[in-house]
């Protein structure tokens, strides 16, 4: 993974590149994300495009910084938490970077 040495304001928990081909790039930091992927799908014979994906984060109450992936799919009732990723950057006793929670859970 390419690291950056962009300064980070003090405010901003993430990051944010997006590359969309022909359609452009993007970059950002920002205190909260949500970032929905879609894709095109056949259903009852019909294309539609699906939001199969989404990305958020933010801070939580105890000052963590979470990041949560939510698969969804037309089939299902609700959606499928993929990932669960925690961060503590102000709390200088932990001594684990990244936590990743890749326990599949329904929402």
């Amino acid at each position: 993974m390419e690291r950056t040495s962009d300064v980070i304001r003090v405010r901003d928990k993430f990051e944010v590149h997006c590359n969309a081909g022909d359609a452009g790039t993007f970059r950002a930091s920002s205190e909260l994300i949500s970032i929905k992927v879609g894709q095109r799908i056949l259903r009852d014979g019909i294309e539609e495009m699906w939001d199969s994906i989404l990305i958020s984060g933010g801070q939580a109450e105890d000052g963590s910084i979470q990041v949560r992936v939510l698969v969804f799919h037309p089939d299902w009732d609700e959606p499928l938490q993929i990932a669960h990723i925690t961060s503590r950057p102000s709390d200088h006793n932990c001594e684990t970077a990244i936590g990743c929670n890749l326990d599949h859970v329904a929402q």
